[in-house]
């Protein structure tokens, strides 16, 4: 595995967890702590000039913006400090789409509930 590859497993994961807190599943302390590592993680990586995206549809550079915009996102999200109205849902789920889209476009992620219940 390279690093892009670590960076897309960490992208999906984090894609997972947003998902999971935006329809309402449980984030307990070991959860939390995990988004928020992985948020920071995934911003430290964005900012790498090395790292490039493999899909060319997209701009290298367009792709890590959105990626540290989600980054932001989990953690607002996650540390349950800000409102989440419906225009801020609609901006995390549209920036989802958006990566989603670009770097799994043969996949579809689907959320496990009887595993996000446990927090």
């Amino acid at each position: 595995m390279d690093s892009e590859d670590v960076f897309l497993l960490r992208l999906n994961l984090l894609i997972v967890m947003v998902k999971a807190s935006l329809k309402g599943y449980p984030a307990g302390e070991h959860r939390k702590q995990s988004v928020l590592e992985n948020a920071a993680t995934l911003h430290r990586m964005a900012l790498d000039p090395d790292l490039c995206h493999r899909n060319k549809r997209i701009s290298s550079h367009l792709f890590k913006e959105r990626v540290k915009l989600l980054s932001i996102m989990a953690t607002a999200i996650i540390s349950e400090e800000y409102p989440l109205g419906i225009y801020r849902r609609d901006a995390v789920y549209e920036n989802i789409r958006n990566l989603s889209e670009h770097a799994f476009p043969e996949h579809q992620f689907k959320l496990f509930p009887d595993i996000l219940k446990v927090a």
